[in-house]
């Protein structure tokens, strides 16, 4: 066998199974939902899919050295999902979650335009997905079964070389997370079960039979279960006992674990319930979502654009609009979208389109010219 060829039970046991990174552990099981019920993972991994669901994207047409808008939209990029039920947003959701939690998107192509371009891509569960790369080219199975490999739209985030089954993001850091989910765990059974009490009941004259202590115990807990009044003469104390700093340990053991998902998934720490260590005194909103959108997001969305451009036909190309998602002031948008059609970077229809107002009709432009635009003068005659 060669150094870098692997069977796919190598590469399943190695690379994209779910179960070999937490099968073994004590605090994970090997399902996804159950990795899910770690906060700061739920948080980092939703936030990256949430965002990229949304953004826009269109299908782009290259002729003549210029680039625009394709007339007609490809299926594959207004409707990819083959459930009638789900739409686009769905559809890129599940292609982000496969992606974070396994390193490894596996896309089916199911149907097919009259011109034979792919118009429906289901993402297939990674974790029923086998790759064998003993041989020349990559075999892929789902469910036991063979798929043709022209059907198949494979989606790596971290391949080695060698190997096209892409490493998962957490799969890397198995003991950091399974730390996290023994520490809500503790502390799911430390408020459950009452590892710390909750006060001290003591009677001030005398010692009490085990029996007499279990019926004073089981009064005053029948009169202060609900926040009642527990009434009283002179022979009781009673106590409050508080948690300790340091016996909440688990805690600062939470944030850390954020902090270093945080840094897997390169998201601001105190987006998923980390601290973030930064020395800078000053951010804007849009400077915040610049740097996500750049760290984040784009080399996700950028692999699946070059895989959907692929299947598009000659000289199309799918291309996300990031920056729909940074919102500015209005004030700024409107200065910018002035200087863009001053230096002609934007038309005006463009620059409506942006805005999501209707293109302007002639009888409008020849209004908006009579009472804003600027009329060109007439060139200087020269005098002798």
């Amino acid at each position: 066998m060669s150094l870098f060829r692997r069977s796919s039970i190598e590469a399943r046991s190695s690379n994209d199974g779910w179960f070999s990174i937490f099968g073994s552990g004590k605090g994970l099981d090997g399902s996804m939902k159950s990795a899910l019920r770690l906060v700061p993972l739920y948080a980092a991994t939703s936030l990256i899919a949430d965002s990229i669901a949304i953004m826009p994207c269109s299908e782009y047409e290259s002729t003549g050295g210029s680039k625009v808008k394709a007339k007609h939209q490809s299926p594959l990029l207004l409707d990819p999902h083959p459930a009638a039920t789900m739409t686009r947003i769905e559809w890129l959701h599940q292609y982000t979650t496969s992606f974070l939690l396994r390193g490894n998107a596996y896309g089916l192509i199911v149907a097919v335009d009259t011109a034979g371009v792919p118009s429906k891509l289901a993402w297939l569960h990674p974790d029923q997905v086998t790759v064998d790369e003993s041989g020349s080219q990559p075999k892929y199975q789902y469910k036991g079964k063979d798929l043709d490999p022209s059907t198949v739209v494979h989606i790596p985030w971290y391949p080695v070389p060698g190997s096209v089954v892409g490493l998962s993001p957490i799969g890397q850091f198995r003991r950091m997370l399974e730390t996290g989910s023994s520490a809500e765990q503790y502390g799911a059974d430390w408020f459950k079960n009452g590892s710390t009490p909750s006060g001290h009941l003591k009677y001030n004259k005398g010692s009490l039979t085990g029996s007499d202590s279990a019926k004073a115990k089981a009064r005053f807990k029948a009169a202060v279960s609900n926040n009642d009044l527990f009434v009283s003469g002179s022979d009781w104390d009673w106590e409050a006992l508080s948690v300790k700093p340091n016996e909440a340990q688990f805690l600062e053991t939470i944030k850390a674990t954020a902090n270093q998902i945080a840094a897997i998934y390169r998201v601001d720490p105190s987006d998923i319930g980390g601290e973030a260590g930064s020395s800078l005194t000053y951010s804007t909103l849009e400077m915040n979502q610049i740097k996500f959108q750049t760290r984040a997001l784009q080399p996700i969305f950028t692999r699946l654009e070059h895989h959907i451009t692929r299947l598009l036909p000659d000289f199309h190309y799918m291309k996300f609009n990031p920056d729909a998602l940074v919102r500015t002031d209005i004030k700024t948008r409107t200065e910018v979208n002035k200087l863009n059609l001053e230096i002609g970077l934007l038309t005006q229809d463009e620059g409506r389109e942006l805005e999501e107002r209707p293109i302007l009709t002639d009888k409008q432009k020849q209004e908006w010219l009579k009472n804003y635009g600027k009329q060109p003068t007439a060139p200087k005659e020269e005098t002798s």
